[in-house]
């Protein structure tokens, strides 16, 4: 139905209500022609300008803004617009809700298309790295070095530790993997952080000791019972532990203090090492991602840039979150917190029941 004909109808009905409720009330039939003839005119009128000039318009607007998204034209680049109708702006609020949300999800694809493509190629470029050398030695050596009993070491041992390094770069990569993709189940259980803290730092004494670095953990407390997943919390320590032997100095030091909170215990893992340029503190836990070696002086220690990595997604499936704190030649404090002990089952158990009792 057009608007001309919705006009006429609309206007016609009013015209003839109108009319027979003036019939009811015993008006002359001259008198009720003019006011039915005069009461359909002015309702057309109304009518028309209803429609043309507050729904047609809200209409047309509501229109433009659904072409220009269709034209790819982005929210924040659409003129406002004012609406006649309340509903109208509610339509008109909705299909920027939707835009919006439509615009965000493209940007995450984008963003997930370029991280594809930039994992793939640090991924080709980290493996390729240890098999071309590996590769290499072996080769070497097929061409006739094999005969050189000194020369046949050497290379062998550089083909292992390259073998090493790429077997250590797959199970990182494998384990990054399961992580993100949230297949790695906590076993949270109650221990002592300081028995763990102190098993790591036995674990890293003759590394520690070959790179003249001492390491050493604060006296207090004695003891200090988490609830979190032992094996993984060691995992976190062990790597931050071993950065800071890589990134140290020779008669540098490493200092680990256990502060305890009111619900949580924070670990401080300090060292007195070349530290971290204030522009790649908030790059380091990227995947891949290592501080220039350029600015860093540090030569011949092999990083595959996961294990920061690593760290912050275990602490984040703990609902924790590292913290760096460095400076240039004085060092770095890496610092996270963990949940404090919960009372074992049976124990809360007890005090149900004696609360029960009482």
């Amino acid at each position: 139905m057009n608007r001309y004909l919705l006009t006429f109808v609309i206007a016609l009905i009013t015209s003839l209500i109108l009319t027979f409720l003036l019939y009811s009330a015993g008006l002359s039939q001259k008198l009720l022609i003019t006011v039915a003839g005069a009461s359909f005119i002015v309702n057309g009128l109304v009518v028309w300008l209803a429609i043309e000039y507050v729904i047609l318009r809200d209409s047309s607007k509501l229109r433009d803004t659904i072409s220009y998204y269709l034209r790819g034209i982005k929210t924040k680049e659409l003129p406002e617009a004012t609406f006649n109708l309340a509903i109208s702006n509610r339509i008109f609020r909705d299909l920027r809700i939707l835009q919006k949300r439509k615009e965000k999800e493209i940007a995450k694809l984008h963003e997930r298309a370029d991280f594809r493509s930039q994992f793939i190629a640090d991924i080709s470029h980290e493996l390729k790295t240890p098999i071309f050398a590996a590769q290499g030695y072996v080769l070497t050596l097929l061409d006739g070095a094999v005969d050189d009993e000194e020369v046949r070491y050497k290379f062998l041992k550089k083909s292992a530790n390259s073998l090493d390094y790429l077997d250590k770069l797959v199970k990182d990569l494998l384990e990054l993997s399961q992580i993100e993709t949230g297949s790695v189940v906590l076993m949270n259980d109650h221990f002592d952080l300081v028995k763990l803290v102190d098993g790591v730092i036995d674990d890293f004494e003759q590394q520690a000791t070959k790179a003249e670095i001492s390491i050493k953990r604060s006296k207090k407390p004695p003891v200090s019972i988490v609830y979190a997943d032992y094996l993984r919390i060691r995992q976190v320590i062990q790597n931050l532990v071993s950065n800071a032997i890589k990134y140290n100095n020779a008669g540098g030091k490493i200092r680990i203090k256990i502060i305890e909170n009111t619900e949580s215990v924070e670990v401080q893992i300090a060292d007195t090492g070349i530290g971290i340029p204030k522009e790649d503190v908030s790059q380091i836990f990227k995947r891949f991602y290592r501080v220039d070696k350029s600015r860093t002086k540090i030569k011949n220690r092999a990083s595959n840039g996961l294990g920061l990595a690593i760290v912050k997604h275990l602490l984040g499936i703990h609902n924790s979150i590292i913290t760096v704190k460095s400076k240039i030649g004085k060092g770095s404090v890496f610092s996270f917190s963990l949940q404090k002990d919960k009372p074992p089952l049976d124990e809360q158990r007890t005090k149900t029941e004696e609360l029960d009792i009482i």
